[in-house]
This record gives C-alpha cells, sequence and structure tokens, in this order.
C-alpha cells in the first residue's frame, strides 16, 4: 500500500513529473501523428529519448538516498520494528527503483510505436 509519505518524497515527486512531461509528449504525438507537421515530436524525439533514460536513474537515486536514511539509521541501533528510520528508509529504496522502472518501461514501448509511426508517415509523404 502507497502511503502519502512515499507520495511526498522528493525523488518520487520528480519521478511522477517527468513521466507526466513524457507521458503528455508522447500521447499527444500519437494521437496527432497523421497530421502533416506531426506537433513537432522531431524536435523532442532526443529529448524525450533522454527523459524516458532518465526515470530509472531516477529511481536509482531515490534508492540510494533511500539505503543512505536505512544505514543512518542502522548506525544509531535501529532495528526492523515497524514505523522506524531503517524500515522507511528501505521502503523508500524499493518504492522509488520499482516507480523509476514502472514508468520507464512502458514509455520506450510507447516512443518505439511512435517513431515507427512518424518514420511510416514520413515515408507515405515522400
Amino acid at each position: 500500500m502507497i502511503t502519502l509519505n512515499e507520495l511526498s518524497h522528493p525523488i518520487v515527486i520528480a519521478i511522477l513529473a517527468l513521466a507526466l512531461f513524457v507521458y503528455y509528449r508522447l500521447v499527444y504525438a500519437f494521437i496527432a501523428r497523421k497530421q502533416v507537421c506531426c506537433c513537432g515530436l522531431g524536435f523532442w524525439q532526443q529529448s524525450l529519448n533522454l527523459c524516458i533514460c532518465a526515470l530509472p536513474l531516477l529511481g536509482l537515486l531515490g534508492t540510494i538516498m533511500g539505503l543512505l536514511d536505512a544505514f543512518v539509521a542502522m548506525s544509531y541501533g535501529e532495528t526492523m520494528g515497524f514505523g522506524n528510520s531503517l524500515t522507511a528508509g528501505i521502503s523508500d529504496a524499493l518504492f522509488t527503483t520499482q516507480l523509476g522502472l514502472l514508468l520507464a518501461v512502458p514509455a520506450w514501448i510507447l516512443y518505439s510505436l511512435v517513431n515507427r509511426s512518424l518514420n511510416e508517415v514520413e515515408r507515405h509523404a515522400s
């Protein structure tokens, strides 16, 4: 179960904001792919690919931050009980990794689909 505390983590907010931008541009390009100008996706292609690649890396950054929190809690002598810093750090670490991958993999598939579709439209136009 996802808690409000996990959603307020800065890395989670960054992952969700970046994914929202990526999916907005990809869905818009997919819908408008048959139009002549194709909504300027050519300009955004490299940027979108870079943003999609950044999603799992942000998840990895969240993993490192969560593990650092867990190690700090262990250095203070906390054990594996519920509601303490150690379990919260491990939970953040796993959640950000999962979120980054969960949002990146479908984005790569949609990006590939949009790219292929745009190439077909360009081939038929010339």
